[in-house]
């Protein structure tokens, strides 16, 4: 009996992949081909999460119990010049997931799904049961992927649950979003530069909460709700991140503008804020344990 990670030897799947390694559970770790190894203890399987008969095969020959589906195009930016990728992975891999597990009689499915899925936040800190109104492809997509899930628990019993993570962060991570470009600043000691976005509030999540939110909904006996918000309930402006690192790393300089925060030229992040995540502490036992402090320092220290 095996969990099924897809996505497994990226950033947060990789994370999943070696927590659930470490506490003795059998993982198999499903990602593009060429990708990055996962590490030992973990059983690597080139694929496409697109290809339903090869996700049925997978779970078939490593008696796969569990599904977390982390696979996913990733990000606002990389999705509004070119939506069709990202909704073609996003969307149809969703579904061939769905479909094979449900076909197989896999326990449980954990979809890994965002703050995106709110679009600009209607209240803060934000509830699972708020308006889904996402503002760009990426966004779309995961509200897609969610509805989808459900279709699938209501039709064919396929017991599914979406934990909708914000802004993940820490040792590794793979792209220049917040804090990472700072912290890399930190350490190659020059100044942060943010012509505008210092008012963009962002519930930052170190990865170990995140993972241990993820996996607490994969390992809960009955699920009340279809989707749990997994963060730390705080909204930190990008104005009071930087004073944060600069408490840390009093050395350190950041130049920030006010306003909203452009991801890219021409797009601008939605209004966001915290996450409640009153519903994952009552059903799931999930509260975080790492600081911003704490997790902006580990972060930093894992830089070369």
């Amino acid at each position: 009996m095996s969990v099924l990670v897809t996505g497994g030897t990226g950033f947060l799947g990789g994370h999943l992949c070696r927590a659930l390694r470490d506490r003795g559970t059998p993982v198999v770790a499903l990602d593009r081909p060429g990708a990055a190894d996962p590490g030992d203890g973990v059983t690597y399987v080139p694929g496409d999460v697109t290809d339903g008969a090869a996700l049925r095969d997978v779970m078939r020959e490593h008696r796969v119990t569990r599904v977390v589906h982390a696979a996913s195009i990733v990000g606002v930016a990389a999705s509004a010049g070119d939506p069709g990728p990202a909704l073609r992975v996003n969307i149809l891999g969703a579904v061939a997931v769905f479909e094979a597990a449900a076909e197989l009689g896999v326990a449980r499915v954990v979809d890994i799904s965002s703050e995106e899925y709110y679009g600009d936040f209607a209240e803060d800190p934000i509830r699972e049961d708020a308006p889904s109104a996402p503002v760009s492809p990426y966004g779309i997509s995961k509200a897609a992927v969610e509805r989808m899930g459900g279709y699938y628990a209501r039709t064919r019993g396929l017991p599914y649950a979406a934990v909708r993570l914000c802004w993940v962060y820490g040792p590794g991570f793979p792209r220049a979003r917040l804090p990472q470009p700072w912290l890399e600043d930190v350490r190659a000691g020059r100044a942060s530069v943010l012509p505008q976005g210092g008012d963009q509030r962002i519930d930052f999540t170190y990865v170990d909460d995140a993972v241990r939110g993820v996996l607490a909904a994969l390992d809960a006996g009955h699920l009340a709700h279809a989707a749990y918000n997994v963060a730390t309930g705080r909204g930190v402006t990008l104005t009071d991140l930087a004073a944060e690192i600069h408490t840390l790393w009093p050395s350190w300089h950041a130049d920030i503008g006010p306003g909203p925060l452009e991801l890219s030229p021409g797009v601008n992040a939605a209004r966001k804020g915290a996450l409640c995540i009153d519903r994952a502490t009552t059903d799931l036992g999930y509260r975080p344990e790492v600081s911003l402090a704490e997790g902006l320092r580990r972060t930093a220290e894992a830089i070369p």
